[in-house]
């Protein structure tokens, strides 16, 4: 089945997934970025002290995650969903109205749970419980709302910004989660089966008595000791690498404007690659292409590492975008097939909280290096190890599982 033949088979997820992620953009760092000088000055906050505030926040909208993701395994579709879109106009809204420190903490919460978090979380939940064998083209066309958010939201903003100011700014999100996403939502699920337990029971033919996997077996699982180093990786050093980009042209001799190049490589190497694995995952199975899929991501740190010239920034970001194209839709169709599907949400919020996490430690230890005179000729190097034994781990993935 083409993509175009899944798309008007399924009309309706297939617009679900992308809405979704569309509107985590709000809650990602690159679009939240866009108001800090503005937090800074309304606020009276350095640097420091706004950094230490978002790490806080993303911590918290972690463990939050842990407790509210699980949801989507116990709740009506329509309700959690709704649910969502309601936090992040919510957020928003805060957020407009944030005349003191006080404020702003708790909207820059809400805004990484239910942006960055729930909304992306609610998305590739809902398309790894509602398909199976095409499950991969689901996952894959879900997470395409997001690169363009990427594309067209700053740009937008930064225009809205300057006309009318960035409360105003917020309130005009606030009114599209309210006014458009909500609805949206409820219209696309409208005629479709909402409930998990019955969508599972139409998907798979399974009953109660078929096996449940908590997160506590997973914990327990030697599989999870195989798969959690690769999925932590990415998120780790890209976050490292895109937060220290500046410090890494000047080792390279780079321009900046080189650089800024470089990311159209990384956004359109991102999509291109993510329509691609969806046919190759239902083909040949997640688990299969798992260990895989790091390699781009190791050629890249390599030709970082190697090459000086300044073609090798998109080389370098191209090949990058080609392991974060693979990445969504292959981990959560790999815990789908590893735990199935009556508790993805669980598991899969399990694993958001350690990579959410993972990118709150990265820029300390990337920082600490750093200062402490280590630098890039230490940096890159290591993490090609780093990577090249998270591969020879991922394989694990491939072990019968525990009886």
């Amino acid at each position: 089945m083409t993509y175009f033949d899944f798309v008007r088979s399924n009309k309706r997820l297939a617009a679900f997934g992308p809405v979704l992620t569309f509107h985590s953009a709000f809650g990602q760092t690159f679009f939240i970025s866009l108001f800090v000088p503005f937090f800074l000055t309304e606020f009276g906050l350095t640097n420091t002290t706004f950094g230490f505030i978002y790490s806080g926040a993303t911590l918290t909208s972690a463990l939050l995650i842990m407790l509210t993701g699980q949801l989507i395994d116990r709740y009506d579709l329509k309700w959690y969903s709704g649910a969502v879109a309601i936090g992040l106009g919510l957020s928003a809204l805060l957020m407009s109205v944030a005349f003191s420190v006080w404020i702003l903490v708790p909207a820059l919460v809400g805004l990484r749970l239910f942006g960055q978090g729930l909304t992306f979380h609610t998305a590739q939940t809902t398309m790894a419980r509602y398909f199976d064998t095409l499950r991969g083209k689901a996952l894959s066309i879900s997470v395409l709302g997001l690169p363009l958010g990427e594309a067209v939201l700053p740009s937008l903003f930064a225009f809205s910004i300057g006309m009318v100011g960035w409360r105003s700014s917020w309130f005009f999100i606030a009114c599209s989660a309210f006014i458009l996403l909500l609805p949206t939502l409820i219209l696309l699920l409208r005629p479709l089966e909402t409930h998990p337990a019955r969508v599972v029971q139409q998907v798979t033919g399974s009953d109660a008595n078929d096996i449940i996997w908590k997160r506590r077996h997973v914990l327990r699982d030697v599989r999870f000791l195989f798969f959690l180093p690769a999925t932590l990786l990415t998120p780790f050093m890209l976050t490292g690498l895109f937060l220290f980009q500046l410090s890494l042209a000047e080792y390279k001799a780079w321009s900046v404007e080189t650089i800024a190049a470089a990311f159209i490589a990384f956004a359109s190497f991102k999509v291109i690659f993510s329509l691609w694995v969806g046919p190759a995952i239902d083909k040949y199975s997640a688990k299969k292409i798992f260990p895989w899929f790091l390699s781009p991501f190791l050629l890249g740190i390599l030709s970082l590492w190697l090459i000086d010239h300044p073609a090798a920034a998109f080389l370098y970001l191209g090949l990058l975008g080609v392991t974060e194209g693979f990445g969504a839709s292959i981990k959560t169709s790999l815990w789908a097939e590893l735990y199935g599907i009556k508790t993805i949400g669980a598991i899969r919020s399990m694993l958001t909280t350690f990579m959410i996490v993972s990118t709150a430690i990265s820029p300390l230890l990337f920082g600490w290096l750093l200062d402490a005179g280590y630098g890039f000729d230490f940096i890159l190097p290591s993490a090609v190890l780093l990577t090249i034994t998270v591969m020879a781990l991922a394989f694990g993935v491939n072990k019968k599982p525990p009886r």
